[in-house]
């Protein structure tokens, strides 16, 4: 008989349901109760017993025992077979590949049973040292492993284990043809799956002058470590309940906090949060996560690396931050060590107030060079942003406010880089006024100054505007400011269309880049912010006639070329003097 038809004749599915469902009759055979899969007020959901099936009416969901518990309990089809044929008494035919795991599944939990075995009073004391308590050094299954090279090896061998294997499951180690035990006066932790069976082993060394300070068990074919969370089986019921999981950096950490009463802490396994991991919580109805990696540099790069996981954005995260030095294994030896964990969680940031204070840190942002490393920071997670994303809408008005930048003008610059696919970065010279190029193209910055600060006026003040700087400067013929006259003129005044026409041009680029960076000025201030801005406009334009004219002069010297060189260069003073009386 097939072991599925086996297990769905063996296991009631009404008393399955029934454990998460409250039911009641609806007819021979057919039961009836609120749908556990969505929010109903009126039962919709029935169960056929005969026939071993569900079918929610509501939200259309429906199956057998299999689908059932692959739903609520968020499993795999794989481990949803295995729970049931456990419970059922039905034993599952074992293909080759999984009888070689079960043996490496076999050889690690005889590991630990002989590490259990070994927890002596050496261990006990340090475990105490750090106030672990012994009702978790039992629920986490805490052990020893001795001195020496060969004890675990011993131990395996009159068991009946091939030490070749137990090398293959990770916990003895071979050199030069040498099988020896891996781990060596250690406190061992047992590393378990989503199932609840141990696959790996991590060794805290109890010589203060030990290296490495953890040993761990490397990667296997049941070992994956991105795979895989410390502490879920443990926390499996807390996350279910509450909805919510708090991922630390350390083992330790994970033990401590269930010990002050958050059971739904769990580990990873590396230095950040994998889109595997993620998984296996959004499978437990995970709603808010928090990430309380350790404030140094490398727990807040682990931070923003866990928010760059799509999967990510399944979730309400925050990030926990403890005060500098402190992790939460230190907790446990303070007396006020839960007050602080609360706080910490109180006070947690959310993804988009952390990843605005991770790029503002340590940078000055009334510079414009300020501005740009912090919108060069951010740009990433807007870049990628799917339609109504929330936390890019959130990011976005974080950057404006913070900023001082134009909502239109940071649509523009994203939909800029999307066109060209992120090749494009912003220069110092685009946000603080220095020439990108050559000395010559000094002007063009000086215009688009003038231009990036009439585009932040609204369309009703565009007009004025524009004719007041008309009347203030007379810019070439075919420079970017005359271009711009024209433009406007043509498009009416409207700030919009002139944009997306000067888009098309090289300098379009620079000129959003420095509107985007750019505050508008304070009321009542704009007549003045324009004036300085025209008396460094008018100093470019006789600074660049002054240069085409000494060049001249190696042609030969007249006294008309020295009197108009003398006459531009009074100017040049005069406009700074202009300039200065604007400050």
């Amino acid at each position: 008989m097939d072991p599925r038809e086996e297990i769905r004749a063996r296991i009631s599915l009404k008393e399955l349901v029934g454990r998460y469902v409250e039911l009641k009759p609806a007819g021979r055979g057919r039961y009836k109760g609120l749908c556990p899969f969505h929010k109903e007020k009126t039962p919709s959901f029935y169960v056929d017993e005969e026939k071993g099936l569900f079918y929610c009416f509501g939200c259309k969901a429906g199956g057998d025992v299999f689908t059932f518990l692959e739903r609520i309990e968020r499993l795999s089809f794989a481990e949803a077979l295995e729970r049931l044929a456990a419970e059922a008494g039905v034993e599952l035919p074992e293909r080759p590949r999984e009888k070689k795991d079960k043996d490496l599944y076999q050889i690690n939990a005889l590991a630990l049973s002989f590490f259990r075995r070994e927890l002596g009073e050496k261990a006990r004391r340090y475990l105490e040292g750090r106030g672990i308590k012994p009702t978790y050094v039992e629920a986490f299954q805490l052990g020893y492993a001795p001195p020496g090279w060969d004890r675990l090896t011993q131990y395996l061998a009159k068991e009946g284990v091939p030490l070749e294997k137990a090398v293959a499951a990770g916990v003895l180690a071979e050199k030069e043809g040498r099988i020896y035990d891996r781990f060596r006066d250690r406190l061992v932790v047992p590393i378990l799956d989503a199932s609840g069976r141990v696959v790996a082993f991590s060794g805290r060394t109890l010589d203060p002058e030990g290296q490495p300070k953890y040993l761990n068990s490397p990667e296997s074919p049941i070992f994956k470590k991105r795979e895989l969370l410390f502490g879920l089986p443990q926390a499996r019921e807390a996350i279910r309940e509450k909805k919510r999981a708090i991922v630390v950096e350390g083992l330790f950490d994970v033990i401590a906090l269930h010990q002050m009463g958050y059971r739904e802490a769990v580990a990873v396994l590396g230095s950040a949060f994998t889109p595997e991991q993620a998984l296996l919580l959004k499978r437990l109805g995970v709603v808010d996560l928090y990430l309380a990696f350790d404030a140094d540099e490398a727990g807040r790069k682990a931070t923003l690396a866990g928010l760059d996981l799509d999967v990510v954005r399944s979730f309400h995260v925050r990030a926990a931050l403890l005060p500098e030095g402190l992790d939460p294994g230190d907790l446990l030896l303070r007396e006020d060590g839960r007050r602080l964990f609360e706080e910490a969680l109180e006070n947690a940031l959310s993804e988009v107030a952390f990843r605005f204070e991770e790029a503002a840190r340590g940078v000055d942002l009334r510079t414009p060079e300020g501005k740009r490393r912090v919108l060069e920071a951010l740009l990433p997670r807007l870049l990628d942003a799917e339609p109504f994303d929330p936390v890019a809408e959130a990011l976005k008005a974080l950057i404006i406010e913070k900023l001082g930048l134009l909502p239109e003008a940071l649509e523009e610059l994203i939909a800029r880089r999307r066109r060209k696919k992120g090749r494009t970065e912003l220069t110092t010279a685009d946000v603080a006024g220095a020439s990108p190029r050559k000395s010559a193209d000094r002007v063009l910055l000086l215009e688009l100054d003038v231009v990036a600060l009439l585009l932040s006026l609204p369309p009703e003040s565009l007009r004025y505007w524009a004719r007041f700087v008309e009347e203030q400067v007379d810019p070439p013929e075919k420079s970017f400011l005359a271009e711009f006259f024209a433009l406007a003129q043509e498009a009416l005044f409207d700030p919009r269309r002139i944009r997306q026409r000067l888009m098309e041009r090289e300098e379009g680029g620079i000129l959003f880049e420095r509107l985007l960076l750019a505050a508008p000025p304070e009321p009542g201030e704009l007549e003045r912010t324009l004036n300085k801005a025209l008396a460094r406009l008018r100093e470019g334009y006789f600074r660049a006639r002054l240069a085409e004219l000494k060049a001249r002069l190696a042609e030969g010297v007249s006294a008309e070329l020295l009197r108009e060189i003398q006459e531009l260069q009074q100017r040049i003073e005069a406009e700074r003097r202009r300039y200065r009386a604007e400050l």
